[in-house]
């Protein structure tokens, strides 16, 4: 079976998750067990590598309960509607 490839990040992303960490005044460790991972895995992150779907929704989600929904960056599909 074929994997379909992945939406490249925005490149803010990183910063989005660097400016959420020091809104929430949060640790990278404390965030990490809040999104279901691990603080290198964070680290990963923000370094270019893709967190998965279920990641990415349980970070909208503490965004949204932080109030810091508009910190997250938009994802274009890559398509003209």
């Amino acid at each position: 079976m074929r994997r379909r490839p992945r939406a490249p990040l925005p490149d803010e992303f990183a910063l989005a998750l660097e400016a959420i960490k020091e809104s929430s005044g949060l640790t990278w460790e404390e965030l990490a067990r809040l999104l279901g991972t691990n603080a290198v895995n964070l680290w990963r992150w923000r370094n270019g590598v893709r967190p998965g779907a279920d990641h990415l929704l349980a970070l909208q989600a503490l965004a949204r309960s932080l109030g810091l929904e508009h910190v997250l960056p938009v994802a274009s599909l890559g398509r003209d509607h």
